[in-house]
């Protein structure tokens, strides 16, 4: 399997710290409750890892990305029957003709230019009933004091409010939740910083083997105070 060049733009397992990808996946796990029997486009799937978790309840599953590498990476290495990926720009989602129940992207919408034309293409492709979950940064959090994003492959970052307004110019139903850091997460947070037990060998430091582990139970969404929060993640509804 050829490896997939680390160039900061997507999550890759194998390269990430596991806390940055237990808090990529949250979005995912949120998803989870929504996918069960249905079938499910994933926008900007990157290695694949998150559509390949869908599919463990979805009926079908496709995960697009626009980079070649990346998707055939995702083929070679998560091969499921009701799971497929397949190389295309979210500026060709004009070409795509079948409905889907639940379309998600996600920390995806920051890195497009064309917003309208993205959520009008969503909106076309979901069912009748269908649900749009979508997620993305808090600027407050990934650029702080910054007008223009910090990374360098995002368009745009979102405060709250500017979120909630932009996928309810599309979405008659718009639900937003934040992602907060869990109260063991904050407190070895502070000891990181405070480096009381810097001292110690790594094997035996308890921080370093804490974040050697974190999960995605070492945060939570929530409704409360979504401003302040590491990320968005939206329900939308027709």
């Amino acid at each position: 399997m050829r490896a997939v060049e680390n160039t900061g733009e997507r999550i890759l397992l194998d390269k990430e710290t596991p806390l940055m990808i237990a808090r990529h996946r949250c979005a995912y796990e949120f998803a989870g409750d929504f996918v069960d029997g249905k079938g499910v486009l994933d926008i900007g799937c990157g290695e694949g890892y998150g559509s390949s978790f869908l599919a463990d309840g979805a009926h079908a599953v496709l995960g697009i990305d626009y980079d070649p590498m990346v998707i055939e990476y995702a083929q070679e290495k998560y091969r499921r029957e009701n799971l497929a990926f397949s190389v295309m720009d979210v500026e060709n989602l004009g070409l795509v003709t079948r409905e889907f129940d639940v379309v998600c992207s996600f920390q995806n919408i920051e890195h497009i230019r064309d917003t309208s034309k993205l959520l009008d293409n969503i909106y076309r492709l979901l069912s009748e009933q269908g649900v749009f979950i979508c997620s993305t940064c808090n600027i407050k959090d990934a650029s702080p004091g910054r007008d223009t994003p910090f990374n360098k492959f995002h368009v745009k970052e979102y405060g709250a409010d500017e979120f909630a307004n932009l996928l309810g110019s599309r979405f008659d139903r718009v639900r937003i939740f934040g992602l907060k850091r869990g109260s063991l997460l904050r407190f070895c947070r502070r000891i990181k910083k405070l480096g009381l037990f810097n001292f110690l060998p790594e094997d035996i430091d308890p921080i370093k083997r804490f974040y050697k582990n974190v999960r995605c139970d070492n945060f939570f969404w929530t409704d409360k105070d979504i401003g302040n929060s590491l990320d968005f993640i939206a329900v939308c509804n027709k």
